[in-house]
Order: C-alpha cells, then structure tokens, then sequence
C-alpha cells in the first residue's frame, strides 16, 4: 500500500514542478532557447575575424546541434522527460547562451568600417 502512495506523492511532485516552471520547460520555450543559440553561433560564426580551424568547427557543431534539439523538442519522447530533466536542459542552454556571449566580447569582430 505505500508503493501506492509513493507513487501518487511522485505524480503528484512532478505536476507541481510542470505548473513552476511550465513556460520554462515547454517544448516550444526550449525550442525556442536552441534556436536562439544557433543564431548566435552562427552570428558569431560569420562576424569573427580571428577564430581557429577549431573555434569555427565548433560554432558550428553547436548550431547544429541546437537546430537538432529545436527538432527534437517537438518528439513524443521529449515531451515525455521529467520536469527536473528539462529544467537541467533549461539550465545548460542558458549557461552555454551566457558562455557563448561572453567569449564573443573578448573577440575581435570584424566590420567594414575603420573605427
């Protein structure tokens, strides 16, 4: 009888967490997120004049890579992840968003203009 209740009490946790953070881990806010970030990798990608062979291979892995999870997001089985893991994937796309931004103001960017 207590698996019972345990699993009401975990069912019951789960919902509270959806109904918290419910814009934060909809599908659509993290596609939204993944999309937001391969722009920037592509942004930073074409405006950066001093980036290595591996730099450049990794932007774009991480665009592509973004543009596969904005895909993803949509799925059955994504939709099917706990709260807990898609605020973690909330998390990390935010850390990698701040990390991405702020190795972009510690490079050159490239303008036409002489300044």
């Amino acid at each position: 009888m207590s698996g019972v209740f345990q699993r009401i009490s975990s069912i019951w946790r789960e919902f509270c967490k959806r109904r918290a953070y419910g814009a934060l881990i909809h599908p659509d806010g993290i596609a939204a997120q993944a999309e937001e970030l391969a722009r920037l990798a592509d942004l930073a990608l074409r405006s950066t004049a001093a980036l290595s062979a591996l730099e450049c291979r990794h932007l774009a892995q991480l665009a592509q890579s973004m543009r596969q999870l904005r895909e993803t997001a949509h799925s059955p089985e994504f939709c099917r992840l706990s709260a807990d893991r898609r605020l973690a994937l909330h998390r990390q796309l935010l850390t990698a968003r701040e990390k991405l931004l702020a190795s972009l103001q510690k490079t050159q960017i490239s303008t036409e203009k002489l300044q």
